[in-house]
């Protein structure tokens, strides 16, 4: 009974340990948009922080399937956002959010 508790318990943490984090993953996003998800990339990409919640949310769902090509940037942000996850779009979503407070 004592392992199986100890095994739930590390079971848990575990699954805490790799929880989407909004502000370490839009890390690599700041490079072009900036810390506060404020820049105008190359001087036509809005801001992140001008466009609404879903609006960031779809976008980057787009831009991963492939189906969003918005200023020819398609490529780069598909490389960019492979591998994330739903719940990693939405822990960016949420981080972007928060910085507008």
């Amino acid at each position: 009974m004592k392992k199986l508790l100890v095994l739930s318990t590390l079971a848990c943490l575990s699954v805490s340990a790799f929880a989407a984090d909004g502000a370490t993953l839009y890390k690599k996003c700041a490079v072009c948009h900036g810390a506060k998800a404020d820049k105008v990339y190359l001087n036509k990409v809005p801001a992140l922080n001008t466009l609404t919640a879903a609006e960031r949310l779809q976008y980057m769902k787009d831009y991963a399937a492939g189906k969003r090509n918005a200023y020819g940037q398609g490529a780069i942000m598909k490389i960019n956002l492979k591998g994330l996850t739903e719940a990693d779009f939405k822990a960016i979503e949420e981080y972007i959010e928060s910085l507008k407070k």
